[in-house]
């Protein structure tokens, strides 16, 4: 069977019809139970309250670039420390001894207020340590830092440090994502030392490496003649995008996550069109749709 390698695209604003014709129906009582996160480690699903935005620029394209800071109670709050302290931490031969637990969401396409799309990238803390890079420009300055320094390394792309703008009157770019943040001991925390910026919502516990994502297949329209195939696949909030590889044969599918979680493998009822498959994350919902126009 020859296989075509699908690029998955992040597109936080699709809201199938089908879905929403089900949302309360018995059927979808069932389908969210099926899609349940089934993480061993004490997790919670949050949605964090609108911080503050920055405007920056990738480089050397100069893409404009969002961040949103963003808070919640769920993450623990770095210890308390004064400019001078952290100027001491930062000039000295162990400058990761001071910590900022944050949770980095995905990067997402948006419009900005001219209409252009733009990426976005959602970052939560703690609401004490908000207030704190809120009112301290030595801290905010410190903080963004970090936290573009996290998110070159994580994506491989450079940013424009010197090139950001904290904006005014616009609290947040789009629509905040949900994040997955794992209960932790806030005192093991704060005692192992990890890197200046770290991510609390990214560890995946051993027993996922022999579970499944949950997906379901159907058929469009549900009766007469098949136009299309239409696989829906639960992505957890720790599997990335670019984590993902899907292939889609003439008649079967295959979606791996790197290991993360059993590949996903099944066979199609009819043959579909591999040159015209449309593949979308939807992070609002954690699902990938995988649009596959049949062959008559």
């Amino acid at each position: 069977m020859k296989k075509k390698s699908i690029t998955l695209e992040v597109d936080p604003t699709i809201l199938e019809k089908n879905m929403r014709i089900l949302e309360d129906s018995p059927m979808e009582e069932e389908l969210n139970k099926l899609f349940a996160p089934t993480d061993a480690i004490p997790c919670k699903i949050v949605k964090p309250t609108p911080g503050f935005c920055v405007k920056t620029f990738t480089k050397p394209d100069n893409k404009k670039m969002f961040l949103n800071v963003c808070v919640t109670d769920a993450i623990p709050s770095p210890r308390d420390i004064t400019n001078e302290e952290l100027m001491q931490i930062l000039s000295s031969e162990d400058p990761s001894s001071y910590r900022v637990p944050m949770s980095i969401g995905e990067g997402r396409m948006e419009p900005d207020n001219s209409g252009v799309p733009a990426t976005v990238y959602d970052v939560a803390v703690n609401p004490v340590f908000f207030s704190k890079i809120e009112k301290d420009d030595l801290f905010k300055t410190f903080f963004l830092t970090v936290v573009f320094e996290g998110l070159q390394d994580k994506y491989q792309f450079e940013i424009d440090m010197q090139k950001f703008t904290v904006l005014k009157n616009k609290k947040s770019l789009g629509t905040l994502q949900s994040h997955r943040i794992q209960i932790r001991d806030v005192k093991k925390c704060e005692e192992s030392t990890k890197p200046l910026i770290e991510e609390i919502n990214k560890t995946l516990p051993k027993e996922n490496l022999n579970k499944e994502i949950d997906y379901r297949l159907r058929r469009e329209p549900p009766t007469g003649e098949i136009e299309y195939l239409l696989a829906e696949f639960k992505i957890p909030d720790s599997v990335d995008v670019q984590d993902l590889n899907l292939e889609v044969g003439e008649d079967r599918v295959v979606l791996e996550s790197k290991g993360i979680y059993n590949p996903v493998d099944f066979f199609l009822p009819c043959s579909v069109d591999q040159d015209v498959i449309d593949a979308k994350l939807d992070r609002n919902f954690n699902m990938l749709s995988v649009k596959m126009p049949v062959i008559h």
